[in-house]
């Protein structure tokens, strides 16, 4: 026996979706864009292709409202929001699939992305660029994008400048301290901000000679 759409009948307690009927009984329920999009009509033969297709296009449509609802609530790069997607259960083809017509659509750009992150990140606290190039990487950008995006939004600026900016901002907030103990926590906050021993050890001087 052939398989063959019987009817199509708008779902009962919402118009924007269809209830496909197969042989007389209902075979799937899905937007009546899909219905549109995918061209389908009662006595069209309901083949295992078709069927794989209806649900291929489905998973689509829901990884896409998915990627829309959390680019509603904050930005995300190309791959971290393709993996966002797999861990909430979405096929990892039509992950990627979702996020780069996404970014086609202008709904993503990683550019823009990185340069967000970075204006972020230092707007209380200048940070190495080893340190910002980690944590861009952690985003899943390209190494070609963070290179781009450092450079743009940091500039020529020298690591020692920057960081003797950020050892006079850490010392200002514990001025009671002794030199000992302040030198430690000062070189140690650098260090978490990407700057080398030796470049925090600098700017803790400069920062000091500066405020004598």
């Amino acid at each position: 026996m052939i398989d063959v759409i019987t009817d199509i009948q708008p779902l009962e307690d919402d118009p924007n979706y269809r209830v496909i009927f197969v042989n007389d009984a209902p075979e799937i329920t899905i937007p009546t864009s899909t219905v549109e999009q995918l061209g389908l009509t009662t006595q069209q033969s309901w083949t295992e292709e078709l069927s794989k297709n209806v649900q291929a296009f489905e998973d689509i449509e829901k990884a896409r409202n998915m990627a829309l609802k959390l680019i509603s609530m904050k930005a995300w790069g190309v791959k971290e929001l393709a993996t966002r997607l797999v861990k909430r259960g979405i096929h990892p083809e039509i992950a990627t699939q979702t996020t780069q017509q996404l970014c086609e659509d202008g709904w993503l750009d990683d550019h823009a992305y990185a340069r967000a992150r970075i204006r972020d990140w230092v707007r209380s606290e200048p940070a190495g660029r080893v340190w910002l190039r980690n944590k861009l990487r952690q985003k899943e950008l390209s190494d070609d994008t963070i290179s781009i995006a450092i450079k743009e939004e940091i500039g020529d600026r020298s690591e020692q400048d920057a960081a003797t900016e950020l050892a006079t901002m850490r010392i200002a907030r514990t001025p009671s301290l002794d030199e000992t103990t302040l030198r430690r926590r000062v070189i140690s906050a650098l260090s978490r901000r990407g700057y080398p021993s030796d470049v925090g050890s600098e700017a803790f001087r400069r920062a000091r000679a500066e405020n004598v």
